[in-house]
């Protein structure tokens, strides 16, 4: 971790103005860096592409800065800019997972190099950066890399919550808190894992018209997500005999609403039998979109294909964070038991790392940081494509309203097999969309 005159400065800081003031400091740091992340949700929700990418490229963290450009740009169908970015993003976690620890290291607050789900999303979309370019090669590469990264994030995740099992129990009054945050959200989906991978991968294997091995990684992608249509479906296609070398598909994916947005949350938390505490700890406001679905149409109006939901993002973090909060709450809570959160924060005898560090823990564990692009959901759709038909895509909220319909205009690479289009929509609105 680097160690800049800014980060010892703090220090310093810190220790002149005393707990009480150090801790309105990082707390104010943090709300300032939610109002942030407010600002860009609303420059998306009005699709203002490229304000957003003027504010991302303001960003503290080099990891969410080159994540967020990189989707940014994917978005607009800048696929080379996509992956320039989606590289340096994945040569910043990959060092801080291989650099040695330093002793300064427990006394400087981390900058955040992204969760597990982050780690296997960047992946998952550099893949398709690979595949809308039609390096096939490329989009395989990065689908191995992203199931990998699933697997090692997986044992990692299992590793943390081993730690806490019984925190359950012990902070039932605190994680009754979180009772709504946790129920309005899909407990089936792992907090580690999502099927995106592994539909990539398949449509590879299809393009090569390797029904067995593309069958193999739907059957993968099933197990973390067993209610998914759009899997059960493509399971069908690949069950069936060879498929025709003369077909075309269309491969159509939506992200949908933007992602949680975190924030803080003030909870009184018991230290021992004579002392309680009031901590800040995160927490999470949910954007559930209107969006139920989006349909394709032929030109006599026709539905002949509609979307589900191939990856719930909002599940997915939600997920995670419920496994990790004993884990959270337990690192304050040890440091407050040993008595830096107590009075003896006002006395001078304390060391400035010693304030510092806890601190630092308090704060680490309220990290704001996230993505503020991605989307609640990613969903797909898939369909044979006839040359002659005209169709239209069209927008449907859960009472069957249409809330966008636009033509479908097709831009298919002549070296692959089958056609592929991604686009984004916030507030039931194309934001991205080839012609009109």
């Amino acid at each position: 971790m680097k160690i800049t005159i800014k980060s010892i400065l703090l220090i310093i800081t810190l220790f002149l103005i005393g707990c009480q003031s150090a801790s309105n400091y990082l707390h104010k740091t943090i709300l300032h860096t939610n109002d942030n992340r407010k600002k860009l949700n609303q420059k998306l929700s009005s699709c203002d592409l490229q304000v957003s990418i003027t504010i991302v490229a303001q960003n503290r963290s080099e990891f969410l800065k080159m994540v967020e450009l990189a989707l940014l740009e994917f978005y607009q169908f800048n696929y080379k800019e996509s992956q320039k970015y989606f590289q340096k993003a994945i040569n910043i976690y990959q060092f801080n997972e291989t650099k040695p620890q330093i002793a300064l290291s427990n006394i400087v607050v981390s900058d955040y190099v992204g969760e597990g789900y982050d780690k296997v999303l960047l992946h998952n979309y550099n893949a398709l950066n690979y595949l809308m370019r039609g390096d096939l090669d490329g989009a395989k590469v990065e689908t191995k890399n992203s199931n990998f990264i699933q697997k090692k994030e997986r044992d990692r995740f299992y590793l943390e919550i081993e730690k806490y099992k019984n925190g359950e129990n012990r902070y039932s009054l605190v994680l009754n808190r979180y009772e709504k945050l946790f129920d309005n959200v899909n407990s089936l989906h792992t907090p580690y894992q999502n099927p995106f991978a592994y539909y990539i991968s398949a449509l590879l294997y299809e393009e090569d018209n390797q029904c067995s091995e593309a069958r193999i990684d739907i059957i993968n992608a099933l197990k973390y997500y067993r209610d998914s249509p759009i899997l059960k479906d493509k399971l069908k296609l690949y069950k069936s005999s060879k498929l025709n070398s003369s077909d075309k598909r269309v491969e159509i994916f939506f992200d949908i609403g933007k992602s949680p947005l975190k924030k803080q949350v003030k909870i009184p938390v018991k230290i021992d039998e004579n002392r309680k505490k009031m901590l800040y700890l995160p927490t999470f406001e949910l954007y559930i979109s209107d969006i139920d679905k989006i349909i394709i149409t032929d030109s006599h109006d026709r539905v002949i294909a509609k979307s589900s939901t191939l990856s719930d993002i909002n599940a997915i973090k939600i997920n995670e964070f419920k496994a990790k909060l004993p884990s959270l709450i337990s690192k304050v809570i040890l440091e407050s038991g040993k008595e830096v959160l107590s009075e003896a924060l006002g006395k001078n005898s304390l060391s400035a790392s010693a304030i510092y560090k806890t601190l630092n823990v308090v704060y680490s564990q309220n990290n704001l940081l996230t993505w503020s692009v991605l989307p609640q959901r990613i969903d797909v759709l898939s369909f044979l494509l006839l040359e002659s038909e005209k169709y239209r895509l069209k927008v449907i909220d859960k009472n069957g309203k249409i809330l966008d319909n636009k033509r479908l205009n097709l831009k298919c690479l002549k070296k692959q097999k089958n056609c592929y289009q991604y686009y984004l929509l916030r507030d039931n609105k194309f934001c991205n969309i080839i012609g009109k």
